[in-house]
């Protein structure tokens, strides 16, 4: 009896130790004292302004197929081929790019080598803006931890380098392609299917937004972005197949105004969205775009500013109840550790702003209320090439029936959704 007894005490000493090791409370202290805001604060003051331009906006756009690659998510098929998008542009004194890539998210392991090899081609890393088109669920094998390698299928280095050779080589094919510009944007309201076009008169974050630049030449290319909704992950059934109604939509787009376009999902969706917008097909939706695309007045700009601030968080809290985390250390061994950076880029009056992780629906319509939106056209875009899980607003933090994992979301504590807008609002205020 006395043997069981130091058996059981030996056992719960070590269950002890093991949850003391592994679990810590939430940190509910308030954000404007914590270590990650400080030190993201002092990033601002490092921000120089960028010269006056010498010229009216310059681009030059490319975009490299990859050959067709096997699933690797569990229970997929085999894809179609995939496409690496580029847009470089040029001022004379900024040299920027927006780059997209028909997967569920960009990456984090592309964009580390993204980060070393862009400057070999001109592009200083504050410059290049990511995004994905949110398709093709079932190509994975680009994760390192191991909740990704779970999701996504075991690490694929040949992948990852596969789908970063592709797009170097639509950057370069982009700078070879350089020609002045005239560009205009169009905001639609996807509810009351009508055109938008002052910050003020707004749809929200299920606004489409799209940004047309046409050559001289006549060669346009148009920048497109809207909400979508979640696409299951792994799955191999034939609506998710290649993804959402988004980049389905984007895939009729190129087919419907022979112009190259460059999708990049905004806020994703979590609740239904209106019954329009789920009868609207993507051929009907292309239809009415290649309309307003073909009236669109187009002037010449040259205004183009670029930052990236990176969003310090040495003590990530995934949590696993409403009161307990994991340990930063697990938090980091299981997701990931990955850099988490505010992207922000700005094309004459409309203004790019990407965040590294799934941002909802809900917390971008608070974004788009920022006293900066006023002044600018704000256009919210998801998985720029971080993974923080999902952004929400703070309300959902501790709400009983939220319709969010509570290990994904807001991965900067109780007050993540309050930091973010603070970020956003002095990033997009130092675009001048």
């Amino acid at each position: 009896m006395r043997r069981y007894r130091t058996v059981i005490f030996v056992v719960a000493l070590i269950i002890i130790n093991v949850l003391g090791l592994s679990f810590t409370v939430v940190n509910k202290g308030s954000y404007e004292n914590s270590l990650y805001h400080r030190f993201t604060r002092q990033r601002f003051a490092w921000i120089v302004s960028d010269p006056h331009p010498k010229y009216p906006i310059q681009a030059g756009w490319a975009n490299v197929t990859i050959t067709p690659i096997a699933a690797s998510s569990p229970g997929a098929k085999e894809r179609e081929s995939i496409q690496t998008r580029a847009l470089v542009l040029d001022n004379g004194t900024t040299r920027a790019a927006m780059i997209t890539v028909d997967l569920l998210m960009m990456p984090p392991s592309v964009a580390q080598l993204l980060e070393k090899r862009l400057p070999k081609l001109g592009l200083a890393w504050k410059n290049v803006y990511l995004g994905a088109t949110y398709s093709q669920p079932g190509l994975g094998g680009w994760s390192r931890d191991y909740m990704g390698k779970r999701q996504f299928g075991p690490y694929d280095e040949q992948r990852v380098n596969q789908v970063t050779e592709a797009i170097l080589k639509a950057v370069d094919l982009a700078q070879k392609n350089m020609g002045t510009v005239q560009i205009g944007h169009t905001q639609v309201d996807l509810n009351g299917q009508k055109e938008l076009s002052a910050p003020d008169n707004r749809a929200g974050a299920e606004a489409l937004h799209l940004l047309q630049l046409r050559k001289l030449t006549g060669e346009s290319a148009l920048i497109y972005s809207s909400y979508a909704r979640p696409i299951p992950i792994g799955k191999a059934t034939d609506s998710a197949a290649k993804g959402d109604f988004f980049s389905l939509s984007m895939q009729q787009l190129d087919k419907q105004t022979h112009c190259f376009t460059l999708g990049m999902v905004g806020a994703i969706q979590e609740t239904n969205p209106s019954n329009q917008i789920r009868s609207e097909t993507p051929q009907a939706l292309a239809t009415q775009i290649a309309t307003i695309l073909s009236r669109q007045e187009l002037h010449t700009d040259s205004t183009l500013i670029a930052q990236t601030t990176p969003l310090i968080q040495n003590d990530p809290q995934v949590r696993v109840s409403q009161n307990w985390r994991l340990k930063p250390w697990l938090a980091k061994a299981l997701y990931g550790d990955y850099r988490a950076e505010l992207k922000a880029l700005r094309i004459g009056q409309t203004v790019f702003v990407g965040c590294p992780g799934s941002i909802s629906a809900e917390l971008a319509d608070d974004l788009l209320d920022l006293p900066i939106a006023r002044q600018r056209t704000l256009v919210i875009t998801s998985y720029n090439g971080g993974d923080i899980g999902q952004i929400v607003p703070d309300t959902y933090y501790y709400a009983e029936n939220s319709p969010y994992a509570i290990s994904q979301t807001n991965r900067f504590g109780p007050y993540t959704a309050r930091f973010f807008e603070d970020m956003t609002q002095s990033l997009v205020s130092s675009l001048k």
